[in-house]
């Protein structure tokens, strides 16, 4: 299995489609989750948060919550890594599956967008981005131009777990 930073060369080695701008955003991966559109009897899909993992770099410290039927082997000690399987298994029970992103930079204005899978898995959350934002069909993307690792493991890392359909009053 190749590690985080062999996908992350790959990752970045290929052209991505849709990336219109040169202005980039450098800074901390702060927060990382995974989003599903959840089918509903009538009208449109609902958006909910099958996981939440963020990083408090003055604490050094990671917290979040997940869900751990859908993506349980996805979340490791505070870092995010979500396989193919995965992927496949989310957007064959749900409607869709995004992978969002923020990036704070040591100063000026933060930024936030959605990736693709691959680069939410190799980016580092507590690590540093290089990121150029862009809008594609009016939402919000995040293109990784390069990411390095923390420079330490956080202090503590607290993330529980939940089950989306309770919350969902969902059977």
């Amino acid at each position: 299995m190749p590690s985080r930073r062999q996908l992350l060369a790959a990752m970045l080695a290929s052209p991505l489609a849709g990336c219109a701008t040169t202005e980039t955003t450098t800074g901390t991966v702060t927060r990382m989750g995974v989003t599903v559109g959840v089918p509903q009897r009538t009208g449109d899909p609902i958006d909910a948060s099958v996981v939440v993992l963020a990083f408090e770099p003055d604490r050094n410290l990671v917290h979040g919550e997940y869900d751990p039927e859908y993506v349980g082997a996805a979340v490791d000690d505070g870092s995010l890594s979500v396989s193919q399987s995965i992927h496949e298994r989310l957007v064959a029970r749900f409607a869709s599956a995004r992978y969002t992103v923020n990036v704070v930079p040591d100063d000026g204005r933060p930024v936030n967008g959605v990736v693709t899978r691959e680069a939410c898995t190799a980016l580092p959350l507590g690590g540093r981005a290089t990121v150029a934002p862009y809008v594609d069909d009016g939402v919000g993307h995040l293109d990784v131009r390069e990411a390095t690792l923390p420079d330490a493991a956080p202090d503590e890392v607290t993330v529980e777990r939940f089950d989306l359909d309770d919350r969902l009053d969902r059977d």
